[in-house]
């Protein structure tokens, strides 16, 4: 008996060890609380604050979640991308002279397109260039393609740059040939990089005949003129075809001998040949005489005369005809489409003559000859500060507006809405009493 209990108490005592131990850590690690605490060390103390300091969690916040349903209405609304769809250029010269400028516009269609950053290029610089803004400059001669882009969208434009001619060369402008006998009429562009694809044209296929060459061949006898010319300047060359007998009497036309004297006599044309002035200007003078004109003819020489609205020029290689007198009191009227301009009063010109307009009420842009029978205006060459040449008769126009475009004329498209009207108010009525059967 007193076994079997020794043996239940050894049990307990076992089952009773680790309580003990626990509470003897226990009473280990919990510091004794003192009633006079250490002072702290005055470099680590805190600033002091009036404010309470929050109890701080021990465990991390929970994340924000919210039971509303995600609304698109609350949210950025995304931009919509348009894209570009064309291009186009306001205007665009295809030909231009090696230093000459021009300034692109473009725009872009839509309007409402995201991109309207424009940018320009051309495919050779050492043709053309374009700057940022669309200045384009002709640098040399040669073609290449303007590039215009925006966006994704790109178009070009072919560009063709000339060397414009200075003179057209020939050994000499006053030729004397026999009946039946040939010439070959040699002539040289300047400068060489200049168009050489020259024409010749006898004013006279009777005295003078010539060839795609320039072989002249002289038929009757009399005297007339050849004209050689490229695709920017155009020269004369006098030729007379006599018999032995008659040479000597017309080799030098510019002082004939007959009893007129008409040329001596004329200041203006004396002035022409004794000077070495290769511009010569002279004011008010109504009429430019064919006196002056042959002793202009054939000469690097130009005359102007300086008038009150306008100047008026000649150069002796423009001219080809020098009997045509040239009546300088031009006809101006301004319409409500530009500047109308008569030449000569209906005669003739000697040649290409210039003007340039010193009081203009506007800087004109185009520039047009009227055509008198369909009132359509044919585009000439463009206007360069209200200066243009004209060679032949007829009624010119300047215009800042570009009349070949497609006008729309406002009251038959008014004249269209209203038939359609009608036929829609007559189709009614005839169908109206079908309606309620």
């Amino acid at each position: 008996m007193k076994k079997t209990i020794c043996i239940a108490l050894s049990v307990l005592a076992l089952c009773a060890m680790p309580f003990h131990i626990s509470a003897e850590e226990t009473e280990q690690t919990v510091p004794e609380l003192s009633a006079n605490p250490p002072a702290a060390d005055t470099e680590t103390e805190p600033v002091q604050t009036d404010a309470p300091v929050p109890d701080l969690p021990d465990t991390p916040a929970e994340p924000f979640v919210t039971d509303f349903p995600y609304d698109p209405m609350f949210s950025m609304p995304e931009t919509e991308y348009i894209p570009v769809e064309s291009i186009e250029l306001a205007e665009f010269n295809d030909e231009m002279y090696v230093k000459e400028t021009q300034n692109l516009s473009a725009t872009v269609s839509p309007m409402s397109a995201t991109n309207h950053d424009i940018q320009y290029a051309s495919s050779n610089t050492r043709v053309a260039t374009v700057s940022a803004s669309g200045k384009l400059t002709a640098v040399g001669k040669g073609t290449c393609r303007i590039y215009v882009s925006c966006d994704n969208y790109s178009i070009y434009y072919p560009l063709t740059v000339k060397v414009k001619t200075e003179s057209i060369d020939v050994a000499s402008k006053f030729i004397v040939l026999k009946p039946g006998e040939q010439f070959h009429l040699e002539a040289a562009v300047q400068p060489a990089e200049a168009s050489q694809e020259l024409k010749f044209k006898s004013n006279d296929d009777d005295i003078i005949k010539v060839s795609e060459d320039g072989i002249l061949t002289a038929g009757a006898i009399g005297s007339t003129s050849v004209i050689v010319s490229n695709e920017d300047i155009t020269i004369l060359v006098n030729v007379i075809v006599s018999t032995d007998k008659d040479t000597a009497a017309i080799q030098n036309p510019e002082k004939p001998d007959d009893a007129s004297g008409l040329q001596n006599t004329d200041s203006l044309a004396q002035r022409i040949r004794e000077t070495d002035e290769r511009e010569i200007t002279v004011k008010d003078l109504k009429c430019i005489s064919a006196e002056v004109l042959k002793a202009l003819y054939g000469t690097d020489k130009s005359l102007t005369v300086d008038l009150n609205e306008y100047t008026l020029s000649i150069r002796g290689q423009d001219i080809f005809n020098a009997n045509n007198e040239i009546d300088t009191r031009l006809d101006l009227t301004e319409t409500e489409n530009g500047m109308l301009v008569k030449f000569n009063k209906g005669k003739n010109l000697p040649g290409t003559v210039s003007v340039k307009l010193k009081n203009a009420p506007k800087q004109y842009k185009y520039f047009y000859i009227v055509n008198a029978q369909s009132s359509g205006y044919q585009a000439l060459n463009s206007l360069s500060d209200n200066s243009f040449k004209v060679s032949s008769i007829g009624e010119y126009l300047l215009s800042t507006k570009n009349m070949n475009r497609i006008k729309i004329n406002l009251i038959w498209i008014l004249s269209g809405i209203g038939v359609i009207l009608m036929l829609s108010v007559i189709y009614i009525f005839t169908k109206k009493k079908y309606w309620f059967w």
